[in-house]
């Protein structure tokens, strides 16, 4: 029997997989739709880096200027959406948001859907479609149901913005779909990045 004259150890190396966070963040229902239409569930900002960078600067630096204000504020806040943070945000900027910041996050991503919204009814509008049948177009192809975002409430917010601020549908259709184009044409490379801020230059200066 052949003894051993020393001893050993064998070690088992395992790749390490750094974890993953998610933060929950109360939001309108309409945004939460949005949201996870356009970045997933759970909402991941990785790969978008204008919406990470706004995120992580509120975890980072949080904003407390209107805490006292935002508490009937968060009331309309009525969903939620899980946001995904690496285990280094994590471990260095926190999980949490103030009311101030909850707030600013839920209004900049309204802003992005309600534009989207205004956008695809007034060129469905200006087109010929009825109003009603434009925004029934526009909740059934872009998934805003009416427990996300009810008829009535989309349909309010047209016309608020038609009656308060002057805006020609016809025109407000037109600037849109030529930017669309205008961005379009430079990502197949008709036309540079240089082309399309000369473009959108002249359309401000001409209107």
């Amino acid at each position: 029997m052949s003894i051993p004259h020393h001893t050993g150890f064998s070690v088992s190396m395992k790749t390490y997989s750094p974890m993953q966070f998610n933060v929950t963040v109360p939001v309108k229902p309409y945004v939460k739709r949005f949201l996870e239409n356009n970045y997933g569930d759970p909402v991941d900002f990785r790969n978008h880096p204008r919406e990470n960078e706004l995120f992580k600067r509120m975890l980072k630096k949080p904003c407390h200027d209107n805490e006292h204000k935002y508490t009937n504020e968060l009331c309309k806040q009525t969903h939620s959406v899980e946001i995904l943070i690496s285990e280094r945000d994590f471990y260095r900027n926190g999980w949490e948001l103030t009311k101030t910041d909850i707030v600013n996050f839920g209004k900049y991503f309204e802003k992005h859907a309600k534009w989207l919204m205004r956008t695809v009814v007034s060129t469905y509008v200006q087109h010929g479609t009825p109003v009603h049948r434009s925004i029934m177009n526009f909740q059934t192809r872009f998934m805003m149901e009416e427990e996300y975002w009810s008829f009535d409430s989309i349909k309010k917010d047209f016309y608020r913005l038609r009656e308060s601020e002057g805006i020609n549908l016809n025109e407000y259709a037109y600037q849109h779909m030529e930017r669309l184009i205008r961005i379009n044409m430079c990502k197949v490379g008709v036309i540079t990045d240089k082309g399309v801020k000369i473009y959108e230059k002249n359309s401000v200066t001409s209107e």
